[in-house]
C-alpha cells in the first residue's frame, strides 16, 4: 500500500477503482491490510482535507494540445505537445487484481518531494529521499491515483502496482515539466497499437492480454488495416502468427497514398510495398471508364491500350505503377509524401 501525505492535509495516495475493485498504489510488498479500515481512513481524509479543488483549477492555462495518454497493455505512455507524440516513456501499472483505472481525467494536482505514509502502521512515515516508493515526483490524476517515480526501477515495464503509474525518476522528471494541473490525461487498455512510421508506413504491434480482458481476431485486425488501407498487404495467416506471437514487436505492412484520377480521389489507395508502388485495377478503370478483361490464368489485365501483369493481395487486383500508362493511357506520380495523381 502506498500513501502520499500532503503538508497541510494529510491527504492518502491510494484509490477505490470503481470499475475492477480496491487498488492501492506504490506500495512495497508482503503487507496485511485491513481493507475495510483503509477504505474508511480514506474517507475521513477525504472528509478532513483543507485543499479543495474548484473546476477552473483544472483547466490549463493554456490549451496547447498537451495530453498524456496511457496505454496499459504496452505500458507505455505517450506525452503529445500541440497536438503531436513528442515522447514515449516506459511505464509500470496495476497488477492483475489492481488494475489501473481506464478512463478520460485530468492532471489534479503536482508535488515535488511526496511523502509516504505506510495505511498499515501510520506511524511508518517515509519523508522524500532514495527509500520513499513514490521517488520525487507525484501528478495526480483521477481520486488517490497518480504518476510518479518509484525506488524499485527494475519495476518498470511490468505488472506491479496496485493502480497508480510508476516510471523511471528521470522519465517522471521531465514528464513534470512538461504537463500542468488540467492537462488531460487518458487511460485504456488496447493489445493492438496501429499506427503510421515517420515515413507514413503502416505497423502494428500486438502485446500480451495481461489482464485477459481483450481477445484479438484476425477479423478484427483487418478491419483496423482497412481503416489505413492497406488490410489486402498483410495475409490472414501473417496476422494469425502475429496474434499467437503477443511479442509487442513491430509489423510493417505497407505505405498507403491517397489516390487521385482525373482529379477524382478514389476510395481504394494506392500502396507501396517493397519498394512498389501498386494501384487498384477495378478501382482505376471504374474512375476512367474503361473495361478491362483479367485473365487469372495467364496472370494478366487487358484493355484497349494494352496488358499488365496482374498482382493478387487477398483477392484484390492490383497493378504495378509503372505499367499504368501501357494499360489505362494516362501518367502520374507520387505528389506528395501522402497522395498520388
Amino acid at each position: 500500500m502506498a500513501f502520499r501525505m500532503k503538508t497541510l492535509a494529510g491527504m492518502i495516495c491510494a484509490a477505490t477503482m470503481f470499475t475492477f475493485g480496491t487498488a492501492w498504489a506504490a506500495e512495497p510488498e508482503g503487507i496485511d491490510i485491513n481493507i475495510a479500515d483503509v477504505t474508511r481512513e480514506q474517507a475521513a481524509a477525504v472528509a478532513s482535507a483543507q485543499v479543495e479543488l474548484h473546476e477552473e483549477e483544472l483547466i490549463p492555462k493554456v490549451n496547447d494540445g498537451t495530453k498524456i495518454m496511457i496505454n496499459l497493455a504496452n505500458r507505455g505512455l505517450y506525452l503529445f505537445e500541440k497536438g503531436v507524440k513528442t515522447k514515449l516513456y516506459p511505464i509500470a501499472c496495476g497488477r492483475y487484481t489492481n488494475r489501473s483505472p481506464v478512463g478520460y481525467y485530468k492532471v489534479n494536482e503536482k508535488e515535488v518531494n511526496p511523502t509516504w505514509v505506510d495505511p498499515a502502521d501510520r506511524s511508518n512515515v517515509v519523508t522524500s529521499g532514495p527509500s520513499n516508493p513514490l521517488g520525487y515526483r507525484w501528478i495526480g490524476f483521477n481520486g488517490y491515483y497518480g504518476i510518479h517515480g518509484t525506488n524499485n526501477p527494475s519495476s518498470i515495464g511490468t505488472y506491479a502496482s496496485k493502480g497508480c503509474i510508476r516510471m523511471l525518476e528521470e522519465d517522471v522528471e521531465d514528464l513534470y515539466e512538461r504537463v500542468e494541473v488540467g492537462t488531460p490525461v487518458e487511460v485504456f487498455y488496447n493489445r493492438c497499437v496501429m499506427e503510421k512510421s515517420n515515413d507514413g508506413t503502416v505497423v502494428y504491434y500486438i502485446y500480451p492480454d495481461a489482464y485477459d480482458c481483450q481477445p484479438l481476431s484476425v477479423e478484427q485486425i483487418n478491419e483496423w488495416l482497412h481503416g489505413y488501407g492497406v488490410e489486402c498487404f498483410e495475409s490472414d495467416d501473417a496476422i494469425k502468427e502475429k496474434i499467437a506471437a503477443e511479442d509487442g514487436q513491430p509489423t510493417f505492412v505497407a505505405k498507403p497514398f491517397n489516390l487521385t484520377v482525373n482529379g477524382k480521389t478514389l476510395e481504394w489507395k494506392a500502396v507501396q510495398k517493397d519498394g512498389i508502388y501498386y494501384l487498384p485495377v477495378y478501382q482505376m478503370a471504374e474512375a476512367l471508364n474503361m473495361p478491362v478483361y483479367v485473365d487469372n490464368a495467364a496472370g494478366m489485365v487487358r484493355t484497349s491500350y494494352g496488358t499488365a501483369t496482374i498482382n493478387n493481395f487477398k483477392n484484390v487486383l492490383y497493378i504495378n505503377a509503372d505499367e499504368a500508362e501501357a494499360i489505362f493511357n494516362i501518367n502520374g506520380g507520387k505528389y506528395s509524401s501522402n497522395s498520388m495523381v
